[in-house]
């Protein structure tokens, strides 16, 4: 069944006049990735999302965690997270090729809803986990790639594959992790609140207790529970998003490294440097320099 989704991904990019890159779908959050060699890591938000490795292999990195994933495997994101990602094997006689699909959270709400309550192994203590893909799941997989070709067919189809796709992963062994998200009271899904507000505006100072008191918990609950999750407390969160968020600015073009600084909220241009070069390993100016120049980075921390 494997074979059969990477033809149907292979056939959707070759009508779409794709060579390699990352490509966006007409399914909203649906992103297929194709390419002949390997990546150096780079960091990127990680939304809750099944990341699948039809060939080739992957490797994601959350402080000291390391998760490989080859074929027929995926890797889950129950959380959105901070991680770097890197592509392991792939080249032009064997491209990479992948397929990430975002999850809803609506929607497995509605299903772990239908499904009642159910006899949980305990999740894992991080937002990620890989797991080898079941033929039901592929099966989705396949008929949602094919829907690409008619696009006409989307509005009225998707809905129920992306239903049946929940009902699946929350059967699964995947099934832990993903109620802990969608469960209101549950810790994951309060820790997801406060993720998403750091995320919407990183540049303003915030105080941890005033954090955890938006998405009702305690000082202490929300502490351990952020550090279990993203394997970092709330401001090195914010900071981290501060980082990417500058490398961004400074690759579309900005030269002044003081106003890319103040913009994603440091109020120091010399403080900024030196996170700078710890998270990227290089100064802001020397980094951008090498990016532009094509020269390979020193592997980020």
């Amino acid at each position: 069944m494997l074979a059969d989704l990477k033809d149907a991904l292979k056939l959707y990019l070759s009508r779409q006049g794709e060579g390699f890159g990352v490509f966006e779908t007409p399914v909203p959050g649906m992103v297929i990735g194709h390419a002949a060699a390997q990546k150096l890591p780079d960091y990127a938000i990680y939304r809750p999302a099944l990341g699948v490795v039809v060939e080739g292999a992957k490797q994601v990195w959350l402080r000291e965690q390391v998760l490989d994933y080859a074929e027929g495997e995926a890797l889950l994101v129950s959380v959105s997270l901070l991680a770097k990602g890197v592509i392991t094997r792939a080249s032009v006689e064997r491209p990479f090729l992948g397929v990430s699909i975002e999850l809803d959270v609506a929607v497995l709400r509605e299903v772990a809803a239908i499904l009642g309550p159910q006899e949980d192994e305990t999740p894992s203590n991080t937002g990620l986990s890989v797991h080898v893909l079941g033929p039901e799941i592929i099966d989705c997989l396949i008929r949602l790639t094919r829907l690409l070709e008619m696009p006409d067919s989307l509005p009225v189809l998707y809905p129920g594959l992306l239903r049946e796709l929940s009902y699946w992963l929350l059967k699964g062994d995947t099934g832990a992790e993903l109620r802990a998200l969608v469960s209101p009271e549950g810790a994951s899904s309060r820790i997801e609140q406060a993720l998403a507000i750091l995320r919407s505006d990183f540049a303003t100072t915030m105080h941890v207790k005033d954090l955890a008191a938006a998405v009702g918990m305690s000082l202490t609950s929300f502490h351990r529970h952020f550090k279990a999750l993203t394997r970092v407390t709330p401001i090195q969160y914010q900071k981290q998003l501060r980082l990417v968020a500058a490398r961004r600015i400074l690759d579309a073009g900005a030269d002044n490294v003081t106003s890319a600084a103040f913009e994603v909220g440091y109020e120091s241009a010399a403080q900024f440097s030196r996170d700078y070069a710890r998270f990227y390993g290089l100064p802001p100016k020397r980094d951008t320099l090498s990016r532009r120049l094509g020269l390979a980075p020193i592997m980020p921390r």
